[in-house]
């Protein structure tokens, strides 16, 4: 990071030692310092500058990742280049940022209860792993972090995603160590009513106990009569770990670190299990031509033996189908929930398909095994795909009754008649607690009539509602009545609902590249109601991980510099850096 940078983003200037503003500014670091050491108290002037410094430091610090208590960091390398004679109180510094976090929080507490969307909480285990301590000159002092984030669609209809709470684990001091951390959260900025889904890790299996009582806490206090009234989404890039850790403990390390001499692996054990399908991938190819037997420079290689060439060649055959989806789902940009129910239910296809042209009792068992261990993650998370999927203009309908008719047996009922009762009844939530914003004046207000349009002036506006004024309102008083007005301006039975008119108009023609929220943004005057279901239901991340982040095993790691701090700081550094600017 060059060091004018970070000069030019943290209020010195590293410009000409000459000139008014540069003598000026020596002037009062001279005073500053005479002052410091006379012991003599400074002016309100002098103690708004230094606060303006150190806040500016303090941005440099969030925003750069740099620890705040630290006195020999690239922060006080940078201010004695610009300002020798200014000396860094790292005390002050932390206090700075400390400050502009409560600030921040206060902000951000009212842009979430504020927004009109619904807000979904991720849960995160991030543990410091022992690969990065040679990196790390100041103590460790916390192995491993809790973090809480939000994700939901501003009136924009943009993703976003905001810190919460980044604790050390062992600073929390709760009982249940998921259910206590969103419940903390929840409470703490206020948003008991906007919680609708939670994003949890997926370890082993699915199905967390603790959950059932707090959706029942968060549900009584959401006010909200659609069921579910709390979706509990499990990490999809868990669930292709744990498919590809179900075939990889069979290859064991010895296997690998054989495998890793032939093909001229850099790592032992890659924590990433798409290097480790490209690698095994590499060697199966090179076998498969008789590499290692015809080349005299694998002569003193020990190989895998017929069994564990089984082993890999099964591993690759079929990580090789969960990898082809990962890559659609993770890599580029962030996915909307739309995404993934078909290109989930390809990949239940694809399995399928390997499991009916297996050629040894290895490989089909093995097949049987993942299989067994995705079918219960797709019935279990069946509902919402599916409903994401129906609010996709592409799809609709349309597939869910596609996938439906290829693979539902006739006396079980239609999952894909459940799934539109369910968006049927989250619509009509959404219908009836709409309240429209009374539309804004406007310089000039144009009225359409079939025939004519008058145009009106601010100034006659005016004199209209002058005329108006003079006339009492009973109206405004009629409880009755004004619910009834309420009545009329909602969708009934016998008008054609937004949904209705959504599903009858024609999907849109096929698009992969397609942006499924900036549609509904486009759409939002059409569908004002509906475009408020799509934008929550969309904005439900069904992945904690993308791009190289949904490859990693399990345990994630926080950035090196948390590990130093004191558990406070760490929270309002991490969360600080992650809200918006301003």
């Amino acid at each position: 990071m060059d060091k004018g940078e970070l000069a030019s983003g943290s209020g010195f200037s590293s410009g000409s030692n000459s000139g008014p503003d540069m003598k000026k500014k020596q002037k009062l670091d001279d005073s500053v310092d005479d002052k410091e050491k006379s012991g003599v108290d400074s002016s309100p002037q002098e103690d708004e500058e230094e606060k303006r410094r150190y806040r500016s430091m303090a941005k440099v610090a969030i925003g750069y990742g740099i620890n705040p208590t630290v006195k020999n960091s690239t922060i006080s390398e940078m201010i004695q280049i610009v300002s020798p004679s200014f000396s860094l109180d790292t005390s002050k510094l932390k206090s700075a940022v400390l400050e502009m976090y409560e600030e921040g929080k206060e902000k951000v507490k009212k842009l979430l209860n504020d927004a009109e969307g619904k807000l979904t909480l991720s849960y995160e285990w991030m543990v410091h792993g022992d690969w990065t301590s040679e990196d790390i000159e100041d103590p460790v002092l916390h192995e491993d972090f809790i973090v809480i984030s939000v994700y939901f669609a501003d009136e924009t209809f943009k993703m976003k995603k905001w810190i919460l709470g980044y604790h050390p684990r062992e600073s929390l001091n709760v009982k249940d160590i998921y259910v206590d951390s969103f419940k903390n959260v929840i409470t703490e900025y206020g948003i008991e009513s906007k919680v609708s889904t939670l994003l949890v890790p997926n370890y082993s299996d699915l199905g967390v106990k603790a959950f059932d009582a707090f959706r029942k806490w968060i549900e009584e206090r959401g006010k909200n009569p659609i069921h579910p009234r709390v979706f509990l989404i499990y990490c999809c890039s868990d669930i292709f770990r744990l498919m590809v850790d179900d075939m990889l403990k069979d290859i064991n390390i010895w296997v690998m670190e054989r495998v890793r001499m032939l093909v001229g692996w850099g790592r032992t054990a890659p924590t990433n299990w798409d290097v480790t399908l490209r690698s095994l991938q590499k060697a199966v190819d090179m076998e498969a031509k008789n590499v290692f037997e015809e080349d005299e420079d694998y002569e003193d290689y020990e190989q895998p033996s017929d069994e564990e060439w089984i082993m890999i060649r099964t591993f690759c055959k079929l990580a090789g189908c969960i990898y082809k989806v990962a890559k659609e789902i993770f890599e580029g940009e962030y996915p909307t929930s739309n995404v993934y129910f078909h290109l989930l239910a390809e990949l239940k296809f694809m399995l399928n398909e390997e499991l009916k042209s297996g050629d040894d009792d290895y490989f089909i068992n093995k097949a049987k095994e993942i299989l067994e261990r995705f079918d219960k993650y797709w019935n279990n998370m069946f509902l919402v795909l599916a409903t994401a999927s129906v609010l996709d203009p592409r799809f609709k309908m349309k597939y869910l009754e596609f996938y439906c008719s290829k693979n539902e047996v006739c006396d079980e009922g239609s999952k894909a008649e459940t799934v539109l009762e369910y968006i049927r009844n989250l619509y009509a939530h959404y219908a009836a607690s709409d309240i429209r914003p009374k539309q804004e004046r406007a310089d000039a207000v144009v009225y359409p009539n079939p025939h004519w349009y008058k145009y009106i002036t601010e100034e006659e506006d005016e004199e209209e509602e002058k005329e108006k004024e003079k006339k009492p309102d009973a109206y405004k008083d009629f409880v009755f009545f004004q619910e009834y007005l309420k009545f009329e301006g909602s969708p009934r039975e016998f008008h054609e609902s937004e949904l209705d008119s959504y599903f009858k108009e024609p999907v849109l023609e096929w698009n992969k590249d397609f942006n499924a929220l900036d549609w509904w943004k486009e759409a939002s005057q059409k569908y004002p109601i509906l475009s408020r279901v799509a934008r929550d239901i969309l904005s439900i991340p069904i992945s904690r991980g993308t791009s190289h982040r949904a490859y990693v095993a399990d345990k994630r790691q926080p950035p090196d510099f948390v590990v130093s701090m004191e558990a406070k700081l760490v929270n309002a550094m991490m969360c600080s850096e992650s809200w918006p600017r301003g």
